[in-house]
């Protein structure tokens, strides 16, 4: 089973690549390569510094959540949990776990680590949803009435299960469901078992509404910073978007990735998504893949030191137990 679940994956990233290549064949190589010489470092970096500012706003939207944790631990939490999910994100909700067990290792207890990451992940999944719906907007002045009916078709399928997700993650069953998985890949991953009690934690949460409402819009905010780093990179790139079409473009081609989740890293879906959608705002096939170029090379400058700082934390952890063997590695 498990080599069929490797060997699938396998596939999905090699046709990914593919997908790429012949997009990139398409729009002339030549072209993307200047438009990406033409940000420069500079520009990459304030693209990086745009992303830690969404990053804060996720945090802040955490810890509303996490009432134990500080702003401080679930912004380090939630920078190894985006991280780990942009580069190691192979087995689907790695980096929630790797977030998790960060805020644990920072001493929150397990079972508020545990809960307010999955409460905090459904939340966010619902602001994008929301964000995506709002992204859909400028299509509506630019495309015939019979193909905005495949449009909001296509929408519908990559949205409707993010609202369900948000929606199962209020009901026990699915969230003691959500609990063996979770120690399940806990387990992969070389972590300790441990109860959680999910359920309970998780539904208190959703118990206190004003901080859940709180989370939601400080998400959404942090879903329209990520159209403005598109923006801002289409300006620095000399081939600038409105808005309304930077929104278009980041907010679709993310709402693909999500309900193309089984691709490793979204290889080709996000690609493919900003060279369909571009065509539509009127943007040519070589600058919209330069734009998605951009994006990952700022999941990588940011991805890899976050995944040196979550080995680091679990590499303190195992020194402590090595030193001192009556300490447990999640805090009760």
């Amino acid at each position: 089973m498990l080599a069929t679940t490797r060997l699938s994956l396998a596939l999905c990233a090699a046709l990914g690549v593919g997908v790429t290549a012949v997009l990139a064949t398409y729009a002339g190589l030549g072209t993307i390569y200047t438009a990406l010489n033409d940000l420069g470092w500079p520009g990459l970096v304030g693209i990086c510094v745009l992303q830690l500012l969404s990053m804060a706003l996720c945090a802040a939207a955490w810890k509303s959540v996490a009432d134990e944790a500080s702003f401080l631990f679930c912004l380090t939490a939630r920078f190894i949990r985006a991280g780990v999910s942009n580069l190691a994100g192979v087995i689907p909700t790695v980096g929630e776990v790797a977030g998790a067990r960060s805020l644990s290792l920072l001493g929150i207890s397990a079972g508020v680590a545990a809960a307010s990451t999955v409460v905090d992940a459904a939340i966010e999944a619902l602001a994008q949803a929301i964000y995506t719906i709002i992204g859909l907007i400028p299509l509506v002045f630019l495309v015939r009435p019979d193909e905005m009916t495949r449009w909001f078709a296509a929408m519908a399928v990559a949205t409707g299960p993010i609202f369900a997700a948000f929606v199962i993650t209020r009901r026990r069953g699915a969230l003691r469901l959500a609990e063996r998985i979770i120690e399940r890949i806990a387990g992969v991953l070389g972590f300790p078992a441990t109860n959680f009690d999910l359920s309970r934690n998780v539904l208190d949460i959703y118990q206190r509404r004003r901080h859940v409402w709180l989370a939601l819009l400080l998400h959404l905010a942090g879903w329209f910073m990520s159209a403005v780093q598109l923006w801002v990179a289409a300006w620095l790139l000399n081939r600038p978007l409105s808005p309304g079409d930077a929104l278009a473009l980041q907010s679709l081609a993310y709402a693909a990735r999500g309900a193309f989740f089984f691709v490793p890293w979204g290889l080709g879906v996000q690609e493919g998504t900003f060279v369909l959608v571009g065509a539509v705002l009127g943007v040519d096939a070589a600058s919209a893949l330069a734009f998605s170029l951009i994006l990952r090379a700022r999941d990588i400058l940011l991805g890899l030191p976050a995944i040196l700082v979550w080995y680091g934390f679990e590499g303190r952890q195992r020194w402590l137990l090595i030193r001192v063997p009556t300490r447990k590695p999640y805090s009760e």
